[in-house]
């Protein structure tokens, strides 16, 4: 089975951060949990990552974009490219986020 190298962007790096610091501020476990279950499920993606449904984008975009949904809040979007998995995005779903991705 082919595997495929997970590449998470910078920017979905900050996202990350972000998610875990609102969640720090109510629990130090929770966090850690969350951070936990998010590497958890992108690190799942370096098998069948076509398994998961294709996001519309608003816009023109190099490659079909696809989400994962994590712990029913949180939205990672990614592309496969080649042998790589691009993680662009990760975002807390109770939050208006289309100004993000446009």
């Amino acid at each position: 089975m082919k595997e495929f190298e997970i590449i998470i962007t910078s920017k979905a790096q900050s996202d990350l951060a972000e998610c875990v610091s609102f969640v720090l501020n109510a629990s130090k476990e929770e966090a850690i949990k969350l951070t936990n279950d998010i590497y958890f499920s992108l690190e799942s993606l370096n098998t069948f990552p076509e398994r998961n449904p294709i996001f519309e984008m608003p816009k023109s975009f190099p490659y079909t974009v696809r989400k994962i949904l994590i712990n029913k809040c949180y939205l990672a979007l990614y592309s496969i490219e080649d042998d790589k998995v691009v993680v662009y995005r990760i975002l807390d779903v109770r939050r208006n986020f289309d100004y993000l991705i446009n």
